[in-house]
């Protein structure tokens, strides 16, 4: 049986704790830990739209999208280093880590400008290509080595517009989630487009216009791909074979109202974040079955407000990232990541 209970957290907050499910196992208890500090209190996070932890190192990367910087954590939220943006990238919205320490990052090239009047019409064909998001690869030491343009796209495809981007657990092989041709591209290490996914497949017109898509992760053999206006985290195999989709669209407990991203732990379950219902989530992909939630709205420790992303590491801890005052938070207690090493 489940059971609700309110802690006092800033405002209120929802916890759902659930009891034993047949044939599933104990549902984790999942709980607040800590919040990622950087060393000086005047140099906070400001925008970390991003989280992504490393399986092989257990270090955390995380986007500052305010600040035009990742930082890095280790796998005990200690801060290590930050790579600055400025020329070789501003405005990171994602990143992805490949097995030897490569990095690629999603964001702009190029240092922002600022146009008098007289020179926007001008100069709006180039600030607009400036503008464009472009996926950079980084090695370990945070150096630029190329932009990975994808190519191959299918012909009257719009402009792309890359949104979030992620790894397959090799290194071999790339995930684009495009929010112009509301597409997932699966493409090879050089941006060569080797299969697509169309997330806006049967939506009429107007419902085209209205769906937004949100992050995608891989966990082991499963792509998670989140697309908030239909309350669903999609399933896929690597190679973009459907899995199905877990959620529900709704405001009510155990629904999803605006879901941005997942993560799959080793046991099978995802772990959703519903970004306008402030709350983590449990899932049992084989019965579509909400079976806990977590957390919930508020501004004191451990509370979410309007969170952006998640990742699930290694040893079960979950990091979720906010705008709000540039929180990443720590919870621990969730069952490792698929696809961790052992």
């Amino acid at each position: 049986m489940k059971r609700r209970s309110w802690q006092a957290l800033g405002f209120a907050v929802l916890v759902l704790v659930a009891g034993r499910t047949a044939g599933q196992g104990s549902i984790p208890q999942i709980r607040y830990a800590e919040r990622l500090r950087m060393p000086s209190a005047q140099d906070q996070l400001g925008n970390p739209r991003a989280v992504h932890a490393d399986l092989h190192t257990g270090e955390i990367f995380v986007c500052d999208t305010r600040q035009n910087r990742i930082v890095i954590f280790d796998r005990q939220g200690l801060y290590l280093y930050q790579i600055p943006g400025g020329e070789i990238f501003r405005a990171p919205v994602d990143v992805a880590v490949d097995p030897e320490g490569y990095i690629l990052v999603l964001g702009r090239r190029g240092i922002e400008r600022f146009f008098s009047p007289a020179d926007r019409v001008a100069s709006g064909r180039a600030r607009s290509a400036s503008s464009r998001r472009r996926l950079l690869l980084l090695d370990f030491d945070g150096k630029f080595l190329r932009e990975v343009p994808l190519s191959g796209l299918p012909e009257g495809s719009l402009e792309p517009s890359p949104i979030s981007v992620a790894l397959a657990p090799a290194g071999d092989r790339l995930y684009v989630v495009d929010q112009a041709n509301q597409h997932l591209w699966l493409a090879d290490r050089d941006g060569k487009i080797r299969g697509a996914i169309d997330l806006a497949a049967d939506l009429t017109a107007t419902k085209l216009r209205e769906q937004l898509v949100g992050h995608v992760d891989v966990y082991g053999d499963t792509v998670l791909v989140a697309v908030p206006t239909a309350g669903q985290i999609l399933l896929f195999d690597l190679d973009g074979g459907s899995r199905g989709h877990v959620g529900f669209k709704g405001a009510s407990p155990c629904q999803l109202m605006f879901a941005v991203a997942a993560a799959r732990a080793a046991d099978g379950r995802i772990l959703v974040l519903d970004q306008r219902r402030m709350i983590l989530m449990l899932w049992d992909p084989r019965t579509n079955r909400c079976l806990a939630e977590y957390s919930g709205f508020g501004n004191a420790p451990g509370a979410l407000y309007l969170p952006a992303d998640l990742a699930l590491d290694g040893e079960g801890r979950v990091w979720i990232s906010q705008g709000f005052e540039g929180r990443v938070q720590l919870f621990a207690g969730a069952d490792p990541a698929m696809g961790a090493p052992e």
